[in-house]
């Protein structure tokens, strides 16, 4: 996820009927994993979300979801959110996404028969291309030792000695996540200045950033060999950055399993078509699977407030695109393609739940404690009274369609 400054954009609001028609599904690339990201769900419920079916009816969300067909949920965790952890003033709540949370809200998730997706993000706060700040409690611990060279040895055993802690306690309540990313969206790098690339062409430091994954991959594979390591990009379609990053990644012989990519039409400008000629090209290149980490679409053009959220708005498709219907298009043409794509493992929804509510937003400003705008409301898969949308019954037919061909 990418933190937007809200500006009032006019959108266009030309009406039109759409009509995506879209191939039956060939059975070779099934059965396709599909999600979302619902690690904000608990923090939700403790300021007052209330879920509704479509038929209107109050529910746990996480049974809508899976009822719907999610059958996969993405966790991401943090490590010691709370003010003065975060960054440029804000940070995230305390207590949501740290390991206590992350355990309950997995055994949710497994106890309604979801595989799990987990992404470790090494730090208190959003991470991505900009933001990769090196937990509070670590830093303390690095600034005690004599130079870099130690520092540096250290969070590598650090990044080794969390992430195998993280995953045995997850198997020790029986919820070993299927999936685990080594990091999030990491682009440019991980666990500034220490694992961030170098150089305008981002050519230099390669070394510590495959010695600091390779610790994660370590880590996971000591609990459960079987959990296949992710590492994770943004923009999903652009062959050319994951051929200079996934080039140089097998240069270092560093280990790892799965090929992630965040797609957002509006981030990559890019279609579907797109993005599935670059999921083949990619696969076949490393002899690697991809996972769609993120994907998200507006199925309203403005925020609550009048103005526009996280997506200004839905990149190459048309902005009637920007409704119910829209959205419901959209994923129709995204699960039918990506069913249709070899090697593709599945694709995870940014973010279903994070539903316009009181004292909800993408983060906390350390000043006052007050959130700041909630930028994603307009693209979750319920609206903004947190009555599901017609995109869950896509989302179940194309699931029932796997399961018919599975039978």
């Amino acid at each position: 996820m990418k933190k937007n400054i809200l500006r009032p954009l006019a959108l266009a609001a030309a009406l039109c009927t759409l009509t995506l028609a879209i191939a039956a599904p060939a059975a070779a690339n099934e059965p396709l994993l599909a999600g979302g990201d619902v690690s904000v769900l608990p923090l939700m419920e403790r300021h007052g979300a209330v879920y509704r079916d479509r038929d209107g009816k109050a529910r746990d969300a996480l049974a809508i979801l899976r009822e719907s067909g999610h059958n996969i949920a993405r966790l991401r965790l943090y490590e010691g959110p709370g003010p003065g952890n975060g960054n440029e003033g804000y940070h995230w709540p305390a207590g949501s996404m740290d390991l206590p949370d992350l355990l309950k809200l997995a055994k949710r998730c497994a106890d309604l028969g979801m595989q799990i997706e987990l992404t470790f993000h090494y730090s208190d706060f959003w991470t991505n291309s900009k933001t990769q700040n090196v937990p509070a409690a670590w830093r303390v611990e690095l600034d005690k030792l004599p130079d870099d060279a130690a520092r540096f040895a250290r969070l590598r055993q650090l990044v080794f000695e969390r992430t195998r802690d993280v995953m045995q306690a997850l198997q020790a309540q029986g919820t070993t996540p299927q999936y685990v990313s080594v990091g999030n969206e990491i682009e440019h790098g991980m666990l500034y200045p220490y694992g961030q690339l170098q150089g305008k062409t981002l050519d230099g430091n390669w070394q510590r950033l495959g010695a600091l994954l390779q610790a994660g991959y370590d880590g996971v594979k000591a609990v459960s060999p079987a959990s296949r390591v992710i590492v994770h990009l943004d923009d999903g379609g652009n062959v050319a950055k994951y051929r200079h990053y996934f080039d140089h990644l097998r240069e270092q012989k560093v280990q790892f399993d799965v090929i992630g990519a965040s797609y957002y039409p509006f981030w990559t400008k890019r279609n579907v078509a797109q993005l599935t000629a670059f999921a083949r090209e990619i696969t076949q290149r490393y002899d690697r699977d991809l996972f769609v980490m993120e994907a998200g679409f507006n199925w309203t053009p403005k925020l609550p407030n009048g103005y526009p959220g996280q997506l200004s708005d839905n990149g190459p498709y048309p902005a009637a695109m920007s409704s119910p219907a829209g959205q419901a298009a959209f994923v129709d043409e995204l699960l039918g393609a990506l069913r249709k794509t070899d090697r593709v493992l599945g694709v995870l929804y940014w973010d279903p739940v994070m539903i316009e509510t009181p004292g909800i937003g993408w983060a906390v400003r350390d000043a006052d404690g007050k959130a700041g705008p909630n930028v994603v409301s307009n693209t979750t898969l319920f609206d903004f009274q947190g009555r599901a949308l017609p995109v869950l019954d896509t989302w179940r037919k194309h699931m029932q369609e796997q399961q018919q061909r599975k039978n």
